[in-house]
């Protein structure tokens, strides 16, 4: 009976060591035979398979945590694997994978034939060919392909692969990787763009380091400096710069060190042959992603003629500007001296009216009623000519409140307006900054003539507005008087241009040629719109910015 309960001791120790439990172990009797020998391996043995399990489990643990890194390094990298078992069409994809191609591990059975549904339309027969062709010649292979994802967007994917045989030289199985290179494409394509460009500019794109070594050198700046790449790359950009120039560079750093740069900097290099241009200079920091300055581009472009034009259209404006002074200059001495003659005329033919006025034959008189008018219209003439003269540039611009001048204008004019029958709507005007006796000229020019061209048995209407144009103040005088043809639209703002008969509209024909003078001195326009029978609307700006 003692031996019969050994023997369910040894079978329970057996049981609980298939069962991993290798804490309880077998109690020995004092006899020392056959079965207690059993119960000692027994012991050992559990032991042993103790010791055996714990090493088990530190395998388990190193090797899950080799596949979460494993993981995690392929989700950093972009890069999935994959197995495919030939004989059972089997492919096992990692996680990674999963991600690249927008597919989750339980709506997607990874096999060839649903991978080569994942491929772009266009590239589908391109990678079947090439795998086939791996499939058949037993070769390793590597591709890049596009695949279309389920939310609609495109992936690059470079893949490689490895190929395993058995030992008859069947193909067992494919190994390989596929990488989520879109991104890099990108930025490759972005970077070759970006040289064709830099290569295609009409600028000269010089790139130097902090300390000034020439690093890139692009096309343009070869045929602008003569030097080719070989030449200049990794000397001191100084090689481009005049003697007097030298100085320039240091200024140049300090900007840079202090993240700025220079735009449109109009300055002169020199070329191979010691020949000085000028140029136009942008110079800006070239920075590494965390901010530091690791670099300078320079963007040059050659502005000698246009330099060039700039002085000859300065010589010219100076020329010009000369010229017209003194053509007014002479313009007012001559009207200035000719009044005095005039006015002698003029007492004369006075003193020669009040004593002979019908006392000689008709004629005499008719003769001296013809001599009376033409000298008035000299006298007129003369003071147009001086007045026109006058207009000049503010040299104190002010602001000017155009509802106030207006009045003012009205005002004047009150006794040719009574006598015409005449109104003068005014809506709101704005308030400008010019010289406020050449607006008030301009506005009575324009009102008299508005009034003085009307329509027979038509009371005169004259109407002023203006309106905001973004840039300019844009004013409308508009009348409901005769009329202008559209082919007498610029002819009436040039000097002594007259459209009627002195006997039908009495003037000098300057007044108009007088308000083109004031607005395109103020750097504005005048012009007119007008339908004969109907009416003209007269119209000028005034930029809101003074133009002196």
């Amino acid at each position: 009976m003692d031996e019969d309960i050994r023997l369910q001791q040894i079978f329970d120790q057996i049981i609980r060591l298939a069962n991993a439990d290798f804490q309880t172990q077998g109690t020995l009797s004092e006899k020392g035979d056959d079965l207690d020998s059993i119960i000692v391996g027994l012991n050992l043995l559990g032991e042993e398979l103790e010791s055996y399990t714990l090493k088990l489990r530190d395998s388990q643990e190193e090797l899950r945590n080799t596949l979460a890194q494993l993981t995690e390094a392929q989700h950093l990298a972009h890069i999935g694997s994959w197995e495919w078992d030939i004989a059972t069409n089997t492919v096992n994809w990692t996680e990674e994978l999963y991600r690249i191609y927008g597919r989750r591990r339980e709506d997607f059975e990874s096999n060839f034939e649903n991978f080569l549904a994942c491929i772009h339309a266009d590239d589908q027969d391109y990678v079947n060919a090439i795998i086939q062709n791996a499939y058949q010649k037993k070769e390793a292979f590597s591709f890049s392909h596009r695949i279309s994802r389920p939310d609609g967007t495109e992936k690059i994917v470079d893949c490689k692969a490895d190929i395993y045989l058995n030992r008859d030289g069947t193909l067992k199985r494919m190994t390989g990787t596929a990488q989520d290179v879109t991104d890099l494409r990108k930025a490759e394509e972005k970077i070759i763009r970006l040289a064709a460009i830099v290569e295609s500019s009409r600028d000269a794109i010089i790139s130097k380091t902090i300390g000034g070594s020439i690093t890139s050198w692009n096309k343009q700046a070869e045929l602008l400096f003569g030097y080719n790449e070989e030449e200049v790359l990794g000397k001191h950009i100084s090689v481009l710069f005049p003697l007097d120039r030298l100085d320039e560079e240091e200024e140049i750093l300090r900007q840079i060190n202090q993240g700025m740069g220079l735009i449109n900097y109009e300055t002169e290099r020199m070329k191979k042959d010691g020949s000085v241009i000028d140029v136009a200079v942008t110079i800006s920091p070239v920075k590494d992603p965390s901010g530091k300055i690791i670099g300078i581009s320079n963007i040059l472009r050659d502005i000698t003629d246009k330099k060039q034009a700039q002085e000859r259209l300065i010589a010219y404006t100076q020329a010009l500007e000369q010229k017209n002074k003194e053509t007014e200059q002479f313009a007012y001495i001559a009207s200035h001296d000719l009044q005095e003659p005039l006015r002698t005329i003029t007492n004369y033919i006075g003193l020669f009216e009040t004593d002979y006025k019908g006392k000689l034959d008709a004629s005499a008189d008719m003769y001296l009623k013809f001599i009376t008018g033409a000298s008035n219209r000299m006298k007129m003439l003369i003071t147009d000519i001086l007045e026109y003269t006058r207009i000049e540039n503010d040299k104190s611009p002010v602001e000017v409140d155009c509802n106030v001048l207006v009045d003012e204008v009205i005002n004047d004019m009150q006794l040719t307006i009574t006598e015409n029958n005449a109104t003068v709507q005014v809506s709101s005007l704005p308030v400008i900054t010019g010289y406020a006796s050449s607006f008030k000229s301009l506005f009575q020019n324009l009102i008299s003539n508005a009034i003085k061209f009307k329509k027979t048995d038509v009371q005169p209407i004259v109407n002023i507005s203006a309106r905001d144009d973004g840039k300019d103040w844009v004013f409308e005088v508009r009348d409901n008087g005769i009329g202008i043809e559209k082919q007498y639209f610029d002819k009436i703002f040039m000097i002594f241009q007259r459209l009627h008969a002195r006997t039908e509209y009495q003037g000098s024909g300057i007044g108009l040629a007088h308000c083109k003078k004031i607005v395109d001195l103020r750097g504005g326009k005048i012009w007119v719109e007008s339908e004969v029978g109907t009416g003209s609307s007269f119209y000028f700006s005034v930029p809101k910015k003074y133009v002196l």
